[in-house]
């Protein structure tokens, strides 16, 4: 689906993310949010031109990174919805002097703390979503006779026992 319409749907997410990084860059309130959301989104952008590359030569490599390809981009995705609430809840908080009441400022200091979160704790995980997803078949180990995955796979004994056969017997 990635190829499908020149990448399409792909630009309809990945150029509102890159204009948000552009236009909140430099401003210094954003820091904490914006950079591990470029580092977010620039791993999903490696991983997504990995993936459409590497799918052409071997199609059962889309199979393969799917499931990591797709938590890394939901992942990024969720760390954009939550950039961009956390910059609607500094402009409320920063334009709202005495005009907020105690509910609406609780509302977005809770919004921004929750923000951090995500960023902080949460975000994170798509690393290992990632370096998995960038482990290529060159780096897991072939069946030399068939040169598949699945053949290396059925070879192996498929219990404990027959890998390690009890030592007392």
């Amino acid at each position: 689906k990635m190829p499908a319409h020149t990448g399409r749907a792909l630009r309809r997410f990945f150029h509102p993310v890159a204009a948000f990084l552009a236009a909140e860059s430099a401003n210094p309130e954003m820091a904490e949010v914006v950079a591990p959301l470029a580092k977010a989104f620039e791993r999903l952008q490696r991983a997504t031109l990995w993936l459409a590359t590497e799918s052409l030569k071997n199609p059962e490599q889309a199979g393969a990174a799917a499931t990591d390809y797709l938590h890394l981009f939901g992942w990024t995705a969720l760390a954009y919805l939550w950039a961009r609430m956390a910059k609607v809840a500094q402009q409320r908080l920063a334009a709202g002097d005495g005009k907020l009441s105690a509910d609406e400022r609780a509302f977005y200091d809770a919004k921004l703390r929750t923000a951090r979160y995500y960023f902080e704790r949460l975000l994170p995980r798509s690393g290992a979503h990632f370096a998995t997803l960038m482990f290529t078949d060159s780096n897991m180990g072939r069946d030399a006779s068939s040169g598949s995955r699945w053949a290396a796979i059925q070879s192996r004994p498929q219990t404990y026992q027959e890998r390690r056969p009890d030592p007392l017997s």
